[in-house]
């Protein structure tokens, strides 16, 4: 789970960058973006997270990017945790 959060706080740091000047009750801060990840992590309203950022940006590009990756780099280490735990 270090890698987990190692990930999830990468995100937060890069999402604060990148959109805490366009959405600052998600992104404004580091415990903020923090918070705003883990609930991507889980599922939860995330694609109304993205679609608020995608509204009104040019670069709207950087936001599909941002959060394919993401679910993609979480789902793939929340499988390697489940096969772990399922061969122990």
């Amino acid at each position: 789970f270090l890698i987990m959060f190692l990930v999830t706080a990468i995100y937060a740091i890069m999402g604060n960058s990148l959109f805490g000047d366009l959405d600052d009750l998600y992104f404004g801060t580091f415990s903020r973006a923090l918070f705003t990840m883990f609930q991507v992590t889980t599922g939860d309203q995330w694609s109304d997270l993205a679609r608020g950022l995608f509204q009104g940006q040019p670069l709207s590009w950087r936001v599909c990017v941002y959060f394919v990756s993401f679910h993609m780099i979480v789902g793939w280490t929340l499988l390697q945790v489940v096969v772990a735990v399922l061969l122990d």
